[in-house]
């Protein structure tokens, strides 16, 4: 019966941290809103947001470049193994 009574507590805790959770985001949403009426801390946003985007694209081009380089390693490591295991069955 513990057990009972002691997942029912954790669940009843989990449910109000849930509901303080969803009343905290409604309340930011509703101040990001107003904020973005006040113009100043829209453009911050946005330039952040434009900023964000850009360093994304470059991380991702980066990404692209040394997968492509690990692409080409792993193709020679493989061929270097193949040619040596040739030798080692002569």
């Amino acid at each position: 019966m513990g057990n009972l009574q002691n997942s029912e507590s954790r669940m009843e805790a989990a449910i109000e941290r849930l509901e303080k959770a969803a009343a905290a985001i409604g309340r930011s949403r509703q101040q990001a809103s107003f904020d973005m009426d006040g113009g100043a801390v829209g453009s911050d946003l946005a330039a952040e947001n434009a900023a964000l985007k850009k360093e994304l694209e470059t991380l991702r081009q980066k990404y692209d470049a040394l997968k492509q380089k690990a692409d080409t390693v792993s193709g020679r490591l493989d061929r270097s193994i193949g040619q040596l295991n040739m030798i080692l069955e002569q």
